[in-house]
């Protein structure tokens, strides 16, 4: 028996590498694509090479767009409010409303803020790592690429998040503003085979 633990343990961590697989790939099949706006940036780590840093623009309901710090004490009461309501949950349940080519336009945690036909209305779950208004993310709040793609990914004006019913997100890609997908691994050679 000692000496088959290994291989029991080996098949195992396979089994589950391999569920993981078939369960994003299915998410990926069975899901709705959504846009959301994008202001990246493009750092270049030591460790892990090129990468974007992805700031997601929510637009979230009763805040001003941009600048969740706004001086108004009104917006400033907003935002204590809606920042009591993410505390220590590390996901929120949020709602998006979107426009007519599936971009959201509006972010908000009740669902009836959003004045909205509810066939353009999403549940997303956001990610919430430091209790901030600013901070929430879907899916992932980085993006890994090949070097020397860093020219071809700052074209990237949308991040295509595919959404299941309730509201759990995968990062699909990035898009243009035309919502057309960047193809940029097809500029690298080492995939020609050059």
């Amino acid at each position: 028996m000692k000496k088959q633990f290994p291989i029991i343990l080996v098949l195992f961590s396979i089994l589950i590498f391999v569920g993981l697989i078939l369960k994003h790939e299915d998410h990926l099949q069975n899901s709705q694509s959504i846009y959301i706006e994008l202001a990246p940036v493009d750092p270049r780590s030591m460790l892990q090479g090129d990468y974007m840093a992805l700031n997601y623009e929510l637009y979230l309901a009763g805040l001003r767009e941009g600048n969740p710090w706004d001086e108004n004490r009104a917006r400033n009461k907003k935002q204590e409010v809606s920042e009591r309501q993410i505390q220590n949950q590390s996901k929120i349940l949020s709602y998006v409303q979107l426009d007519a080519q599936r971009r959201v336009i509006q972010t908000s945690f009740d669902q009836n803020q959003l004045k909205t036909n509810p066939e353009n209305t999403v549940r997303l779950v956001l990610k919430n790592p430091s209790n901030q208004l600013q901070n929430l993310y879907p899916a992932a709040n980085s993006f890994l690429f090949a070097e020397g793609l860093e020219s071809c990914y700052r074209n990237a004006k949308y991040a295509e998040l595919r959404v299941k019913p309730d509201g759990q997100v995968l990062l699909a890609g990035l898009v243009d503003e035309d919502l057309n997908s960047l193809n940029c691994e097809s500029q690298t050679n080492w995939i020609k085979g050059s």
